[in-house]
């Protein structure tokens, strides 16, 4: 976790350059041993081929010789003879494996080599081999290969062995020892140099060729051309770190660095500045997006900025609305309590009035009904009063019964006194009815306008007959004082009846006058009557209206109330809103656009 932590804390610049860097230092070191490898194969190859020509020119050298001996170069008698005579050397000489031996041992030194021949039961002691050549002879007996080749890391030395078989010469000296005596000229079947004929054959395995290289030399050229090679791939490590460092600090880490610093300016709010895009790659495109963005965003506060400030302005007009809607609440709740307390005064008063108009129609039908007594009352003075003409008329011819029919005038005064009293009490109630009406009608207002005409057209009508009933009281009375003096005056009745018959007229005119005048008011009393009855029902329709208004207006005071507690939350809310909306206007201030 620590390697990781520290990895992760380094600049892009290192990770890039270090992770590339150790890339292609593997793949240096990679290619130098591949390298290496192949030189060091190239070399011991080389080697392998140096020492197979060794054996070529020693095969070449023994051919040679064997053609010597064909050709009739050498002769075995003379061969034989220089045996006899003990020149050895002599001898050797024309053995055309000796002769290639020498020739390739002699160049050996120079060639920087190592020549051997050796073979199981060497006659000479120093070709005896070792164990690597034994091993060596057996490859090359039992496995039918013509070469063999292998790598002694101990001496740092390749050795390449090639079989050695025997041909028609070599069967001189290692031939059938029968044949020793003719060859030879000795019957122990020893060859020309003293030693035991083998009895081998053409062909036959007798020992290899043995050329020791040294790889030393090998080595070194391999390790001077892998130095070159390593000193050239170190100058391209390093080259290319060189150019993935300057194509990272052109290409990546600077856009990258200007990208960072934007960001940088995004943070600290300013939108003022876009990032100069260079390119068309991945990074181009990266800086092309942050451009947009950075347009977008600076758009989008703008926008906001416009926002806020509105948001600002309806947040206080909210405010504002809410407090007039809240004063207008709450003067309607007042509004609307007083109202509701003058629509109950309106229908308690209603119903007052209601009873008011009850008792004033009974009373209206009471004086009615009164009329129409008044007015059969009228009928009996109008008879009695023709009934009066017919007595003044007749009486001249009646003075003998003058005295009773003076006394039954009397009893008629005073019946009708009684019925003036009578017309007197119903024009007095009449009188009063009509002021009560046209009270009560004043206070009806508009619905009673009506009725007060008819009311005042009653009060004139009771003035009148009051005024009528009075002057047939007075009349009455003086008729009364008239009777009283015809007893006493008889001889003045002529002139007294002639009086009472104009007065009797006039009491007929007046009695038929007052009779049509009555007959009126009580027409006007029944339609008073149906009128008082009708504002009742219109009073009655205004007491449920009244009731239905203040039943209204209860309500509109419970939603006055109601809104009064929304517009409270409204202004509340519009408070909260203000308050978000300039601490959003503080916020977009940081930015710069």
């Amino acid at each position: 976790m620590g390697i990781f932590k520290w990895f992760n804390d380094l600049s892009m610049r290192v990770k890039l350059v270090g992770i590339v860097a150790a890339q292609l230092v593997v793949v240096g070191i990679a290619f130098m041993w591949m390298f290496n490898s192949e030189v060091s194969t190239a070399a011991r190859e080389d080697s392998i081929s140096q020492a197979r020509r060794v054996v070529d020119m020693a095969e070449s050298i023994r051919h040679g010789m064997a053609e010597k001996w064909k050709s009739g170069v050498f002769e075995q008698e003379e061969v034989s003879a220089w045996a006899k005579e003990g020149e050895l050397s002599r001898v050797l000489a024309t053995v055309p494996i000796v002769a290639a031996w020498e020739a390739v041992m002699m160049k050996a030194k120079e060639g920087g080599y190592e020549f051997k021949t050796p073979r199981v039961g060497a006659r000479n002691s120093s070709n005896e081999p070792d164990e690597f050549e034994r091993r060596a002879l057996e490859k090359l007996t039992s496995g039918g290969i013509n070469e063999y080749s292998e790598f002694d890391e101990t001496k740092n030395v390749v050795r390449y062995f090639r079989p050695i078989k025997l041909s028609q010469e070599c069967l001189m000296c290692h031939g059938d020892p029968k044949d020793s005596q003719e060859i030879w000229g000795n019957s122990d079947g020893l060859d020309g140099t003293g030693h035991k004929m083998e009895n081998l054959a053409v062909g036959d395995l007798h020992g290899a060729y043995e050329v020791i290289q040294s790889l030393d030399a090998a080595d070194q050229r391999a390790q001077a051309a892998t130095m070159k090679g390593l000193a050239l791939v170190g100058g391209f490590i390093l080259g290319s770190c060189l150019l993935l460092i300057w194509i990272l600090n052109r290409s990546l880490l600077r856009p990258l660095q200007a990208a960072g610093q934007a960001f940088q300016r995004l943070l600290n709010g300013d939108l003022r500045q876009e990032i100069e895009v260079k390119s068309k790659d991945e990074i181009g495109q990266l800086q092309g997006g942050i451009n947009a963005m950075v347009k977008q965003l600076r758009t989008m506060i703008e926008n906001m900025r416009c926002n806020s400030l509105e948001l600002g302005q309806v947040s206080s007009g909210l405010e504002t609305t809410a407090g007039s809607v809240e004063k207008a609440a709450l003067a309607t709740t007042s509004r609307s309590q007083t109202v509701s307390a003058a629509a109950e005064e309106m229908s308690q008063a209603l119903i007052a009035m209601r009873g008011s108009l009850t008792e004033v129609s009974t009373k209206v039908q009471a004086v009615a009904a009164a009329s129409t007594q008044v007015m059969s009352n009228a009928e009996s003075v109008a008879l009695n009063t023709n009934e009066s003409a017919k007595i003044a008329k007749n009486a001249e011819d009646l003075a003998a019964q003058g005295g009773v029919q003076i006394r039954e005038l009397e009893n008629a005064a005073e019946g009708i006194g009684d019925i003036v009293d009578v017309i007197k009490d119903i024009a007095e109630q009449t009188n009063l009815l009509a002021l009560n009406a046209t009270i009560e009608a004043s206070r009806a207002g508009e619905a009673g306008k009506g009725f007060a005409v008819v009311a005042s057209e009653v009060k004139q009508l009771a003035r009148e007959t009051a005024d009528a009933t009075s002057e047939i009281r007075r009349r009455i009375e003086s008729i009364q004082g008239i009777s009283g003096q015809v007893v006493n005056a008889m001889h003045e009745i002529e002139l007294v009846v002639r009086n009472v018959s104009k007065c009797t007229d006039e009491a007929s005119a007046a009695v038929a006058e007052q009779r049509t005048t009555i007959a009126s008011v009580a027409e006007q009393l029944e339609e008073a009557a149906t009128l008082t009855a009708s504002v009742g029902r219109n009073v009655d329709d205004t007491v449920a209206a009244a009731q239905e208004v203040s039943q209204s207006i209860h309500e509109v005071n419970s939603i006055a109330e109601t809104t009064s507690r929304e517009v409270e939350t409204t202004k509340t809310a519009g408070v909260n809103v203000k308050r978000v909306s300039e601490s959003f206007s503080e916020q977009l201030a940081t930015f710069a656009v």
